[in-house]
């Protein structure tokens, strides 16, 4: 009984110590005190700061006590976006803790050294849409592991924005024969919504599924999932 006493003694003494140190219970040095919204401020980095890993920049130490975090993700890393040194503006929401640091969740962001920059999208979710029938040429198919055309580059009459059009999982006997470099065509379909961040090389934002495909006076239509 002594012993448990004891143990329970000693329990108590590092609890209070603990809050002693750290300012209480449900009070400690990185409990938020204040929200604040900030507009236009200035700052130089700093330093970088890692991740757990230290693979990767995660976020920006402003000054002494000013910590930037980006809620999204930054395309080419937030790395791309500064280093130690760089003038930069931000704007965004402000947390400052008991500690005396400041963490501002950038929505928006300016290197005025590098003029890199950063806004933060929409939260609203991207939808498809329809692509009304467009004319337009084919300039390269597009071929999957198997050789199989699953799709093809098309520019728009008009238009120097290069679109890639789906008609996987592989074209019909009809349609293979009217699929050539240089053909006129109007496509019609569903307009994907562009991906966060798309890689270096791709044609185009956009990604066009045929629902019909015309050339001249031919018409091929697709079903649901092109089957």
């Amino acid at each position: 009984m002594r012993s448990i006493a004891t143990l329970a003694a000693v329990f108590v003494v590092a609890a209070c110590t603990a809050s002693a140190q750290f300012g209480g219970f449900g009070n400690g040095p990185f409990d938020p005190v204040t929200a604040t919204t900030i507009t236009n401020a200035t700052g130089t980095i700093a330093q970088v700061n890692y991740s757990e890993s230290g693979a990767t920049v995660q976020s920006f130490l402003v000054g002494t006590n000013i910590i930037l975090s980006f809620p999204t993700t930054v395309c080419a890393g937030v790395s791309s976006l500064g280093v130690a040194g760089n003038s930069v503006t931000y704007s965004g929401t402000s947390i400052t803790f008991s500690s005396g640091f400041q963490t501002v969740t950038v929505t928006s962001f300016t290197n005025n050294t590098t003029k890199a920059t950063y806004t933060k999208p929409s939260l609203a979710p991207s939808k498809p849409g329809a692509y009304p029938a467009t004319a337009g040429v084919i300039d390269q198919l597009n071929y999957d592991t198997t050789g199989s055309i699953d799709g093809f580059v098309f520019t728009p009459t008009g238009s120097t924005t290069k679109l890639f059009v789906d008609i996987s999982p592989r074209p019909s006997a009809t349609l293979a024969t009217l699929l050539k470099v240089g053909a006129a065509v109007t496509v019609a379909g569903i307009v994907e919504p562009p991906i966060a961040c798309a890689p270096a090389g791709t044609v185009a934002e956009v990604d066009v599924e045929a629902s019909s495909l015309t050339f001249g006076t031919t018409t091929i239509k697709f079903g649901f999932g092109h089957n």
